[in-house]
């Protein structure tokens, strides 16, 4: 009977050896991948984010890790299409048999985890996640606390029969970790530092889903003051939420999403951490390394307008001549489904058209995409709708 594992053939020599040095454990540290997102209803871009999946579990069997941490929003939302949740299933089984199960994926569940997303509900009761069920499945380790239960109880041990644990131990590592708790977990983090247990012969890691304020423009967080109490129990703070890559007092680390959930997230800085602790002289070594996944180019260009059209297809034309040249070092061989085809960003300026010539973004999306090769446009009108306005305008 012949295999048709995924990765034997990326890794035909492949023997496991990161277990061999007890003084040494390797892991990666990712999050925000967001699994079954549909960017702009396009099949491809809904690929884009397994691909980043599946080559985080690739980085994983490379470098020989002992284990991957996941920082919640590993799905995007609740709902998900059946194609794409039978791709994942099949991807995770084939890497726990390819590596016989000797690199532990652990998650916890972040706030995109929970939620119903074309309702906008978030379930309180989180008696539903993807994760759950990968859970159960026993293709990943989900972590989650009981903070209500006394002090000694909070984080329980994480049993395999009954898939359920607040905390694991790999070699000299203890991961501990909860579900989403909210924007501001403030009340929470006394009652999670004193359920920490800290041993000079143990390296803490704590997963949380959270950001910390002032490390993305408008976006709220909690305030660094807040997390200070906890560097007294934990040695690496694993976090997920804000899709922007940041580092922190060397102990609070966040990698930032794996592909760009947004337009904006691809002038972030973001990917994967490999890290790296081994134990000295009584005491422990951390070494980090970040590495960048192969994500979806963006392309943003700009169109000047400053003459009046006569009709709609003139003022298209004009624009697709316009992108023929400015993208002209596109490969057309390229298949959509390889990441090097971009999704383009479209600004439109000048001279607001005539209502003979009102652009149809539908339309001209759809020629664009036809003509050249682009995965997906994304139109923006910003016109103005005189001369005397003109000149400044485009300097803006």
């Amino acid at each position: 009977m012949i295999s048709n594992n995924q990765f034997k053939a990326k890794f035909e020599n492949f023997h496991n050896k990161s277990t061999n040095t007890q003084n040494v454990t390797r892991f990666i540290h990712a999050s925000d991948i967001h699994l079954g997102s549909h960017q702009y209803r396009k099949e491809f871009r809904s690929d884009d984010f397994i691909r980043a999946f599946q080559e985080i579990l690739e980085l994983a069997i490379k470098h020989y890790v002992n284990f991957i941490i996941l920082g919640g929003d590993v799905f995007t939302s609740l709902e998900m299409l059946p194609g794409n949740l039978t791709k994942i299933v099949d991807i995770l089984r084939d890497f726990k048999e390819f590596i016989n199960g000797s690199i532990l994926i652990i998650a916890i569940e972040g706030n995109h985890d929970i939620r119903k997303f074309s309702r906008g509900i978030r379930f309180e009761r989180r008696g539903q996640s993807w994760l759950k069920l990968l859970n159960s499945l026993g293709l990943i380790i989900l972590l989650d606390a009981d903070l209500e239960a006394p002090q000694e109880e909070i984080f329980e041990p994480y049993n395999f029969d009954i898939n359920k644990g607040g905390k694991i131990q790999i070699k000299n590592i203890v991961i501990y970790g909860t579900r989403y708790l909210g924007e501001q977990p403030i009340s929470f983090l006394s009652n999670i530092r004193k359920a920490i247990i800290k041993k000079s012969e143990l390296f803490n890691i704590l997963l949380q889903h959270f950001g910390i304020e002032g490390q993305m423009d408008n976006v709220p967080g909690i305030k660094l003051e807040y997390i200070q109490p906890l560097r007294h129990r934990i040695d690496y703070l694993a976090l997920g939420h804000f899709h922007k890559q940041f580092i922190l007092e060397d102990w609070i680390y966040n990698p930032g999403s794996s592909e760009a959930v947004c337009s904006m997230d691809n002038s972030y800085k973001r990917g994967v951490f490999l890290v790296e602790i081994s134990r000295r002289f009584d005491r422990f070594v951390k070494k980090v390394e970040i590495i960048q996944l192969v994500n979806r180019k963006y392309l943003w260009e700009t169109i000047y307008i400053n003459f009046e059209m006569r009709n709609k297809h003139e003022i298209e034309k004009f624009i697709i001549d316009k992108l023929k040249s400015s993208v002209r070092y596109l490969n057309y061989d390229f298949h959509p489904s390889t990441p090097q085809m971009p999704i383009l960003y479209l600004i439109l300026k000048g001279i607001e058209p005539s209502k003979l010539c009102r652009i149809n973004e539908k339309d001209l999306r759809i020629k664009i995409c036809e003509i050249l090769p682009i995965v997906d446009v994304r139109i923006y009108q910003k016109f103005v709708k005189s001369l005397k306005t003109l000149d400044n305008y485009i300097l803006t």
